[in-house]
């Protein structure tokens, strides 16, 4: 009877996963971004770039693209001097040099002694605006809103990892597009957002924000989900300007890969812990909570899935794990008539590929060319997002150090 009963829950959770890719999928279609072009003032608007051991030519392409919004833009160099200094002040930016290396939120505090506009853009070295980004994520601050980020894209280098990179974020936008639709988005990536400067401030130059340790140890994680949970503990709004494509690079090989995942592993579940602490995910709205806790549980979910089909196999040869099965079990309290099983066999199955289906058609809607690669080398991307997001459980009190990107 226990095994029963352990069937018939995974074979919930498998729904429920079903349901989940649904749900997002519809979500993310049906959503309309709201905009007020009379909110734009570039006068009102500062872009803060901090930046460290950066590659000069890759500096160089973001400063190119800072320089074309229209507004004031100060960088501050991380103990980064030359060439980082010639390159922005070529383009009419401030360049402040901090002597000792001492991390990015200590960057975007002595950033914050030159922001006297009512709007801030942080954003990071390696990004690339587009045109009239800056305009584009004003003109999002309709109402309560409080942050605004961009959408991210990753530079087509011809390499795997870029196509893998880009599955990833085009995944996370066919989510963030659905948390939109019912309020907040989980998350203002820190390589392009926009602030009022008025709410930001205080929060960037308190010891909350550059002081948070993790049991007792000092982090320099979570620059981006701290301000983001803070304007929405605070009322605001959290949303995306899906319009502003900004590109950004990928990392050199999958070592880097997979250390700057397992750092944003380590650094969500932080977040996701002290969101429940205090309160936040209950704050942002029903569907930010529905979000929030099932994209931290869907790894176990199909871990616990994995691992049980295996256990039925081995131990009780009961053979590959079928959700059919349980559901014959819940509604007609045993293992009926043979027309039941092959009516569920087929309407599970069915469902199983039809939202997983749902689900990458609507990623893929989101992909712009060569989509095999991407979905190709995106699969593979996923594979080592489920050992990181697991491995940074189990690891997330370790220190973390911001490179370059």
């Amino acid at each position: 009877m226990l095994l029963r009963d352990v069937y018939f829950a995974i074979g919930l959770l498998t729904l429920a996963t079903v349901f989940y890719y649904l749900i997002n999928s519809y979500s993310s279609m049906k959503y309309i971004s709201r905009t007020d072009k009379s909110l734009v003032d570039l006068d009102n608007a500062t872009i803060v770039m901090p930046v460290y051991n950066e590659k000069p030519e890759i500096f160089s392409e973001a400063i190119e693209s800072v320089a074309l919004q229209g507004c004031r833009f100060v960088v501050v160099g991380d103990s980064s001097y030359e060439p980082y200094k010639s390159i922005v002040e070529s383009r009419g930016g401030i360049f402040v040099h901090q002597t000792l290396r001492q991390g990015k939120k200590k960057a975007l505090v002595r950033a914050m002694e030159y922001v006297n506009t009512g709007y801030v853009v942080f954003m990071d070295s390696d990004t690339i605006l587009p045109d009239n980004a800056v305009s584009s994520m004003m003109s999002h601050f309709v109402g309560n809103v409080g942050g605004v980020g961009a959408n991210l894209t990753i530079k087509k280098t011809g390499e795997p990892l870029s196509y893998a990179s880009e599955f990833v974020e085009r995944t996370r936008e066919v989510i963030f597009r659905a948390m939109s639709a019912h309020g907040n988005v989980m998350n203002l990536d820190g390589a392009c957002v926009m602030y009022k400067t008025g709410i930001i401030r205080p929060f960037i130059l308190s010891d909350e924000f550059s002081g948070m340790s993790v049991l007792g140890n000092a982090t320099p994680l979570g620059d981006d989900w701290q301000m983001t949970g803070y304007i929405i503990k605070n009322g605001y709004k959290a949303v995306k300007d899906y319009n502003t494509k900004v590109q950004c690079y990928p990392q050199e090989n999958m070592k880097k890969f997979f250390r700057q995942n397992l750092r944003w592993s380590r650094s969500n579940w932080i977040r996701f812990g002290r969101e429940l602490r205090d309160g936040t995910i209950i704050k942002a709205g029903r569907f930010y909570t529905l979000e929030m806790v099932y994209t931290f549980a869907l790894p176990f979910i199909a871990l616990g899935i994995g691992a049980f089909k295996l256990y039925t196999f081995l131990f009780f040869n009961q053979g590959a794990f079928q959700v059919e099965n349980i559901l014959e079990y819940a509604m007609f309290g045993n293992l009926s008539t043979i027309g039941h099983h092959i009516f569920l066999r087929v309407a599970v199955t069915l469902a199983n590929f039809g939202g997983s289906a749902i689900f990458l058609g609507a990623v893929v809607q989101r992909m712009n060319g060569e989509r095999l690669k991407t979905i190709g080398y995106g699969a593979v991307a996923l594979g080592i997002l489920f050992i990181t997001s697991i491995y940074g459980l189990l690891t997330f009190w370790k220190g973390n150090s911001w490179g370059t990107r």
